[in-house]
């Protein structure tokens, strides 16, 4: 093989990796899905900034029960 080609596994392994599965739920403030709801008019399941706290802060929660 000349030097300047590698394998496919190698070419595979130096390529940049991304983050393809994400929760919405630790990745966006309230105060943010609230902006993106209004303007693409969802009409969603929480009415206040505080209930999506406490939903959050349930998740929180069972997260930490479930990790020990």
């Amino acid at each position: 093989m000349p030097e300047n080609l590698c394998s496919h596994d190698d070419f595979i392994s130096g390529l940049p990796k991304a983050e393809l599965h994400l929760h919405i739920e630790g990745s966006l403030e309230p105060e943010m899905m609230f902006l993106l709801a209004k303007r693409n008019r969802f009409l969603g399941s929480f009415l206040s900034h505080e209930e999506v706290h406490a939903h959050l802060d349930a998740i929180d929660a069972y997260e930490a029960t479930c990790s020990n």
